[in-house]
């Protein structure tokens, strides 16, 4: 018999990730709190919810996939809230990027209601969750994870136990935070190049042969070249989560100066309207900054 998984958050990502369950045989129901976002899986065989309490009582496992903690906060622990539908042996999979502190919070009231939680949240793009292939990172108990081993494998294909609770989100805080340094730098560190008249496709595949070769560069170079910033991943997500990365950092007295001054160039670049953009677009910004152009003409 199928598994029974609820679904709650029907944004960028958690639309394909939703419909990868789907393809996979589990039993959904979904629930937005936006009620269009749920048409497109209705229309493809799931079951609409009329609250996060009516996903829990009708599922087994409930994964959410909102965009901040105050969101999972309120959509688990509040007024017809998952933590109400919730029965001995549920689990909540949270695969949202919020601090651990919150998602350690969260686990333990989830805990009190005789049920388990695993915060697992992912990395990736949305063609990656289309794919299927999004790495997913897990913090919470060992025997529950290796239960919904199955759930995480339909939207994953690099699938990593970190271990208790609110470990799988300080991993997701280190990856996005080196992710977006790593944009910034290549940013600007390109427009050195391109301003002196290297061309910009053969500097980009003379670096990709150095030491300066990274999967940022692989992946975003060419949207660079191209001046295409559709989102994968916004900017102004990337931009909370390094502010969570440097929250978590203060109380657990880690120094992140050069994090701290790389989310200074993305608040900058969200003053300039490019919040939903691609994260990649801080290059359109350093550019402009630098008086050069990175994009083909």
């Amino acid at each position: 018999m199928a598994k029974k998984v609820g679904f709650i958050g029907l944004g960028m990502m958690g639309n394909p990730m939703s419909k990868n369950l789907l393809k996979a045989g589990f039993e959904m129901i979904v629930w937005n709190r936006t009620v269009s976002k749920m048409k497109e899986l209705v229309d493809l065989g799931a079951t609409p919810a009329g609250s996060a309490k009516d996903v829990a009582q009708k599922t087994e496992v409930v994964i959410t996939m909102l965009t901040g903690s105050a969101d999972v906060q309120q959509v688990i622990l509040e007024k017809n809230g998952v933590i109400e539908g919730l029965r001995p042996g549920s689990v909540v999979i949270d695969m949202s990027t919020i601090s651990p502190s919150a998602s350690r919070d969260v686990a333990t009231e989830v805990a009190r209601s005789g049920a388990n939680m695993l915060d697992a949240p992912v990395s990736g793009s949305v063609g990656t969750a289309v794919m299927g292939a999004l790495t997913i990172m897990v913090g919470g108990d060992e025997e529950v994870f290796e239960a919904q081993r199955d759930v995480l494998a339909a939207m994953g294909k690099n699938i990593f136990y970190m271990g208790t609770h609110g470990l799988g989100s300080y991993v997701k805080l280190v990856a996005n935070s080196i992710m977006g340094t790593y944009m910034a730098v290549i940013a600007e560190a390109m427009c050195l190049g391109a301003k002196a008249g290297v061309p910009t496709e053969k500097m980009v595949e003379a670096l990709k042969n150095t030491g300066a070769s990274s999967r940022v560069l692989d992946l975003k170079s060419p949207l660079v070249l191209e001046g295409n910033y559709k989102a994968q991943f916004m900017l102004k997500l990337l931009f909370k989560d390094l502010g969570l990365a440097l929250d978590t950092a203060a109380s657990d007295t880690v120094p992140l100066p050069i994090i701290g001054l790389v989310r200074q160039y993305y608040a900058q670049a969200l003053v300039e309207g490019r919040g939903d953009n691609d994260f990649s677009a801080i290059a359109a910004m350093i550019e402009k900054r630098a008086g050069t152009k990175l994009s083909k003409p």
